[in-house]
This record gives structure tokens, sequence and C-alpha cells, in this order.
């Protein structure tokens, strides 16, 4: 039923992850006082709408993209428990790779751009995901033990 506590999980994880497209990841400062923002869709040298995107980003906001999405498809799938559990595990490993791409993208700019980077709190919100969907994951986990204990029953 989508009333289950694990769909509650699917659909905050879904939005924290979508409002990560409103607020910068980082902000870097270079040696003579160039500013720079690290959001999901690129790097942008500047402030404001005169912002110059240096590099695109596009495979991390596609990352997110999905996995806010997966989120928000899992919750329709509660017939198929067997079909969530796996989505779900599909989608934590697609978060662990968010991360390890946000990371290699964090350390070729800060060596490139030779900066001092200020990390925001975005950054954090995909580690939230990952625990809130491996809480559904194990609500989902839970109620097929049910329904499989009660066809044993019968």
């Amino acid at each position: 039923m989508i009333q289950r506590i694990q769909s509650v999980w699917l659909f905050l994880a879904a939005a924290i992850l979508f409002s990560m497209f409103i607020s910068p990841l980082a902000e870097m400062i270079g040696p003579e006082g160039q500013y720079y923002r690290f959001e999901l869709t690129g790097i942008y040298e500047g402030v404001g709408e005169t912002a110059l995107r240096i590099e695109s980003l596009m495979p991390l906001w596609f990352l997110v993209s999905v996995t806010g999405m997966l989120s928000l498809v899992t919750i329709f799938f509660y017939k198929r428990r067997i079909m969530q559990i796996r989505i779900c595990i599909f989608n934590l490993l697609l978060l662990i790779g968010f991360y390890a791409l946000f990371l290699f993208y964090f350390f070729h700019f800060r060596s490139n751009l030779d900066v001092d980077i200020s990390l925001r709190i975005p950054v954090v919100f995909p580690a939230i995901a990952l625990i809130m969907v491996f809480l559904a994951t194990r609500g989902i986990r839970k109620d097929e033990m049910v329904v499989r204990s009660y066809d044993r029953i019968r």
C-alpha cells in the first residue's frame, strides 16, 4: 500500500535530492579573488546572471535526477516488493556513485584551479537520501517476510 512507512522514506529521499538543484554544492575562491560556484549543472565563474560556465557537470545532474526519479517511481511498485527492493539497491549504488563522481570533480578542480573550497549543506543531501532509501529497503524487506510467513501458514 502507498501509506507504508517506506513510501514516506522514499518520498522524503526524492524531495531532498530534488532540493539539491536550488543551491550550489560548494563555493570556491581563487588566489586573485575569483569566485567560482560548484553546482550540479557545472562550475560557474562570477556572480549572478553574468556567471560564466567553465565546466559542465551533467553526469552529476543526471545521477541526482535519476536517483530522485527512482525514489518516486519505487513508491508505486508496492505490489511487487522484490522489484522494489532491487530498485532501492540500484538507487543506493547510484547514490554511492554520485559521491565517487563528486569527489573526482572536487579534487580535479581543486588542483586545476588552485582554489580554496568551502562545501555547502547540499553536499550532505545524498548521504541523507542514502540513509532514507536504506530504511525504505529494510521496511520493504520486512513486509516481504511477513507476506511469506502468511503463505507458509496456509
